[in-house]
């Protein structure tokens, strides 16, 4: 149990600026639904979906190919240096065609009136794209510190602009309100982190490597499939929307649909965090004698803890969105509540995913992670392009689902023959049959105000001890060393 501990205490210290910016950018959201319709919310909503897909591609691997290789021979420092001169380069060669062909590009998302929001996602990427290594090496060197300082730095100057933005100033110029001034408070928060972690990355510069930096690709490279295939799975259904719902109703669409999305970043948070603290944590025990233990473990107590999450947000949904959306607008669509628990329950097979992930990560098949990825990322581009059409943005939240769960099972097959860990997986998947069936109950219960949400509260408690009963239950399990 000291072990979970331990785990937790790196998750809060790693993860509470995560957390604390995400939750921010989670509540900013709903912030700006006081001031902007769904359709002026949708460029937000566009913008940062195609921002996902380029923070993939343009890392390459790069901050997970540091962990692997400084945990090997090489220097830190070396595999560092070497590491963020090939995104320097990588992020160069990507600013110059960006802002080259800005019109094109515009016409291309649905905004060609609109460059200047083309113009701050550049700017926007490339520095949050080169921050990515600078904040893997204070997690590397276990600065917390410095860690959480940066993104509190960060994330305090987020918010200040953007309630000046979008609050006071457009009355004091005498202005409309516009959702670019949430672009610009974003571009100006990142560059004031990048100045922060200026000093670290010149403490820390060693020799760039050719050789090494080929090693490191080699390693990386088919992450950058894998990363983009879980971009596809978790953002494309937003960008396919544009292209596939009906022209007089789709900034509506995407602007309900986003902002209901957030409500289940409350699980994404969560896996963020503990992705932060876990990563590093996974390969320092990779040569342990108990690794292997170790994994079991941290894959129980995380569905338990992603249970409760779901189960929380799930049998709360409807009084969360009234406090969060203040719009009567986003309310009105018939199939803005239904989304919610499905898309928890699609992050909760994602954080499964994830911790399963180290059979590729550790032992150097990132290939065969990457066709596990490609795989989800082909379901979900097919059942959107046919059921997107036909039922609107629930197809697209189902999808998500289907897709999240069919890569959590083929990587767990593929990962028992290529690094076998002996997950619990009967109380793993007790718990999920226990959260989920609890919150199906509840939706078949016709209670009203105090009594419903005593049986919501007593349904939170059964979970809570009986899910604990069920983890407890597999410490005796056996695991393959």
């Amino acid at each position: 149990m000291s072990l979970i501990k331990k785990l937790a205490s790196d998750t809060a210290v790693y993860g509470i600026p995560s957390i604390v910016g995400r939750s921010i950018g989670f509540l900013l959201i709903f912030y700006f639904a006081k001031y902007f319709t769904p359709q002026l919310l949708a460029p937000h909503v566009e913008f940062y979906a195609y921002a996902a897909f380029f923070f993939v591609v343009l890392p390459h691997g790069m901050e997970t190919a540091f962990f692997n290789f400084s945990r090997k021979k090489e220097k830190y420092k070396d595999v560092f240096a070497t590491g963020m001169t090939s995104l320097t380069i990588a992020i160069g060669i990507y600013v110059v065609l960006m802002l080259t062909n800005k019109q094109s590009v515009g016409s291309f998302v649905g905004y060609p009136n609109n460059l200047s929001y083309v113009v701050w996602f550049t700017l926007i990427l490339a520095i949050d794209v080169f921050k990515s290594i600078p904040y893997a090496l204070l997690r590397y060197l276990n600065n917390a510190k410095k860690f959480a300082f940066v993104k509190s730095v960060g994330i305090a100057v987020n918010i200040g602009l953007n309630i000046f933005f979008i609050v006071y100033y457009p009355d004091i110029a005498g202005v409309e309100r516009n959702i670019e001034y949430v672009f610009i408070s974003n571009l100006i928060a990142s560059a004031v982190e990048l100045v922060l972690l200026s000093n670290n990355i010149f403490l820390n510069w060693g020799k760039a490597n050719f050789n090494l930096w080929k090693a490191m690709f080699k390693y990386s490279w088919p992450l950058i499939i894998l990363g983009f295939a879980g971009m596809v799975n978790e953002t494309f259904d937003r960008l396919a929307m544009r292209k596939l719902l009906p022209a007089d109703t789709v900034d509506y669409e995407i602007g309900v649909y986003g902002t209901f999305y957030k409500l289940s970043m409350l699980m994404t948070i969560f896996i963020q965090a503990f992705r932060y603290a876990v990563e590093p944590f996974f390969f320092s025990q990779a040569d342990k004698e108990d690794s292997k233990s170790s994994y079991i473990q941290i894959m129980d107590w995380f569905v338990y803890a992603c249970g409760g999450i779901f189960l929380v947000v799930s049998l709360f949904k409807k009084e969360i969105a009234e406090l969060l959306i203040q719009k009567v607008e986003f309310h009105q669509h018939p199939d803005a509540l239904f989304i919610v628990p499905i898309l928890l329950l699609a992050n909760l097979f994602l954080g499964i995913f994830f911790n399963l992930s180290i059979w590729y990560k550790l032992n150097n098949k990132t290939k065969l992670g990457a066709v596990v990825s490609l795989i989800g990322a082909t379901v979900t581009v097919v059942l959107l392009l046919v059921y997107v059409p036909i039922y609107g943005f629930k197809a697209a939240a189902i999808t998500t689902l289907i897709a999240y769960f069919l890569m959590t099972v083929i990587s767990y097959f593929l990962g028992q023959k290529h690094y076998p860990v002996a997950y619990n997986i009967k109380q793993v998947i007790s718990v999920i049959l226990l959260t989920v069936g609890l919150y199906i109950t509840s939706e078949y219960l016709d209670l009203h105000s105090i009594m419903k949400y005593a049986v919501y509260i007593g349904f939170i408690a059964v979970y809570g001890l009986v899910g604990y009963r069920i983890i407890l239950s597999s410490k005796k399990a056996k695991f393959v060393r």
